[in-house]
């Protein structure tokens, strides 16, 4: 009688964990998140997972939510610790321009008040552009970087020329009502959202513009990881591979843009073993 009891039960409580930790809520748990004050803004951010602190970063637009499959992988070996950028997400946004510069600055601060220096670090898209500029300007603060879907100009050599057309800095006052409050109902900031989007498309027209050099004096071992169907241009992501003196290349197969969410488990086990080795 108990051999008959004991697989549906361990069935039930797999099932039951499962679902439980399918059912966390990114971006919006009030268990895990914690607001502070850095520069002129209130950061939000989520804890999880116990170990070495892992500082994780979006992409633009983005949130912690855009982790959500990716999370559960690496806080098995880490203490993750996952931002929303200025501007996104639930962290406020002041007056100042948008740049990689003052977003590392806020990530800067944020370890700073943690206690924390030499962590790990692993941004997507905008948030590994945040990655370098922190190895970069603050390199006591990171001790190893994976940067995934980065660039590091922001000009057709990078990105395809649609990726740069002005006129999207617009397309939002150009869409319907109903387009309109859909948008705005998703901010956190409605009464902010159409500023908030055009300083987010006026980022990625703009910056990063980093040089050769500047990455050539980046001495913290970075992981440079991309899709192989990524819209950062492929020989970008190599010219970035071979000027940064300490690093790796990771090119993922059958993956676009977004491969914390196509790929998290191979990519989490490719980034747990260059981080911990």
């Amino acid at each position: 009688m108990a051999k008959c009891f004991f697989l549906p039960l361990v069935y039930i409580i797999l099932t039951l964990s499962a679902f439980a930790q399918k059912e966390i809520p990114y971006g919006s748990n009030s268990k895990a998140g914690h607001y502070v004050h850095v520069n002129d803004i209130q950061l939000y951010y989520e804890v999880y997972g116990k170990g070495e602190a892992l500082l994780l970063m979006h992409g633009n637009s983005g949130s912690i939510a855009s982790f959500s499959k990716f999370i559960p992988f690496l806080s098995k070996q880490f203490k993750v610790i996952a931002v929303d950028s200025r501007a996104q997400g639930r962290s406020s946004d002041s007056n100042k321009e948008l740049t990689f510069e003052l977003m590392a600055s806020d990530m800067k601060e944020l370890l700073d008040q943690l206690h924390l220096d030499g962590v790990y670090a692993v941004g997507w898209s905008d948030g590994g552009i945040v990655g370098l500029q922190l190895a970069y300007a603050y390199p006591h603060k990171i001790s190893k970087l994976v940067a995934i879907g980065a660039n590091f100009v922001a000009d057709s050599t990078a990105l395809s020329p649609d990726n740069f057309d002005t006129t999207k800095i617009r397309w939002y006052h150009n869409l319907d009502s109903s387009e309109q409050k859909n948008i705005i109902s998703q901010s956190h900031f409605p009464e902010c959202a159409p500023l908030i989007f055009d300083k987010l498309i006026n980022l990625d027209l703009k910056y990063p513009n980093f040089t050769i050099e500047q990455l050539a004096s980046i001495k913290t071992p970075t992981l440079v990881v991309a899709g192989d169907h990524d819209i950062i241009i492929d020989t970008h992501t190599l010219k970035l591979f071979h000027a940064l003196p300490h690093s790796q290349l990771f090119i993922v197969p059958g993956s676009p843009h977004h491969v914390p969410i196509a790929k998290p488990k191979l990519l989490s086990d490719v980034v747990v073993d260059f981080l911990i080795r």
